[in-house]
């Protein structure tokens, strides 16, 4: 059995983890796991302090600034959808005489 997990950075590069387990038991599955948690938390420790580095440099400042920039028009937007078409329309409710 083999387990397969996939990490995307924010740039769109992926980096692929691959794990191979013996016999199809719990066990193996298990242990499996846990080995490919720990390349990811690895994989992702160094993307951080990568990010810090940079950040610490002043790069990150721009980056930052357009993800919010983006964030706040993600909820103009999504805002402006959910008021064009009002609100639901309510159900009426059938009652059932006699039982």
């Amino acid at each position: 059995m083999e387990l397969v997990a996939e990490l995307t950075d924010r740039d769109g590069g992926r980096k692929r983890f691959q794990r191979q387990c013996g016999s199809c038991t719990l066990r193996d599955l298990v242990t499996g796991l846990v080995q490919l948690k720990e390349e990811i938390s690895e994989a992702l420790s160094e993307l951080v302090s990568q990010e810090k580095s940079g950040e610490a440099s002043g790069a990150g400042d721009q980056e930052c600034a357009d993800e919010e920039e983006d964030d706040e028009e993600e909820e103009e937007n999504t805002t402006i959808k959910a008021c064009t078409n009002g609100p639901p329309a309510k159900r009426p409710k059938f009652h059932q005489v006699g039982l």
